[in-house]
């Protein structure tokens, strides 16, 4: 059983089908935060339920993985949903089991910018004596 909210694959994004480019034109129009609306299908798909979802525009961009279809689809009525981010396999949506609005995870923070490490300090760099360019002589003169 799922916890109250959830992170759960939306998969078929790329399946050789007619809808295949139309999913993946529709995936990236969505925002996270965005409402998904599930649908459930007659037949089943690798031995579960179908789970369809669908984008706040009304076309299909997937479904839910056959992993997890049975619950979810058991659980269609109070089953909340939102669109998380998309990912190679199609995307990622948020759900809740109980009937109330899934929330976004809080981001990541990003990492702190930090600058390289200076080079040491040379602590034997006073001990030779400096040379200095002398106008018009080919050779550096040693201080006196």
């Amino acid at each position: 059983m799922f916890s109250r909210e959830t992170s759960l694959a939306i998969v078929g994004a790329d399946l050789s089908t007619a809808k295949a480019a139309s999913r993946r034109v529709e995936i990236a129009a969505c925002r996270p935060g965005e409402p998904l609306e599930l649908k459930r299908r007659s037949g089943t798909r690798g031995g579960s339920r179908v789970v369809t979802v669908y984008s706040p525009r009304g076309i299909e961009i997937g479904y839910i993985s056959p992993s997890d279809a049975d619950q979810v689809a058991g659980l269609i009525s109070i089953v909340r949903a939102i669109f998380q981010n998309a990912d190679t396999f199609g995307a990622v949506g948020r759900f809740t089991f109980d009937g109330s609005a899934p929330t976004l995870p809080a981001p990541k923070p990003k990492p702190e910018r930090r600058e390289p490490p200076r080079p040491p300090v040379d602590e034997f760099c006073d001990i030779f004596p400096k040379r200095r360019a002398v106008k018009g002589q080919a050779q550096a003169a040693l201080p006196r």
